[in-house]
């Protein structure tokens, strides 16, 4: 019994010892930003919130950049965009 309290009395500084490294260091080291955003048809980078003209199936909408459960997503806003018909007009002349 004594050889066992004397052995726990010798393990107590060594073990506070851990302790104190164990609270000067940190834990781990911090997670990198993950930066989100959507992509237009042309692969091109759009920031969260920016607004676009989206063309598929021979329908044309307004859409936003958006997050929805943790996935970016463009989000239809409204049928039709403001001044589609002039794009489509100025693309055919040039």
């Amino acid at each position: 019994m004594r050889y066992a309290l004397a052995l726990l009395l010798l393990a107590l500084p060594a073990a506070a010892a851990d302790r104190k490294d164990a609270a000067e260091r940190p834990a781990a080291p911090p997670l990198p930003k993950i930066e989100l955003y959507c992509t237009d048809g042309q692969g091109e980078r759009r920031e969260l919130g920016e607004v676009i003209c989206i063309t598929a199936s021979c329908q044309t909408w307004l859409a936003r950049c958006e997050m929805s459960q943790n996935n970016v997503m463009w989000r239809k806003i409204q049928d039709g965009c403001p001044g589609a018909g002039l794009l489509d007009r100025l693309r055919r002349a040039s």
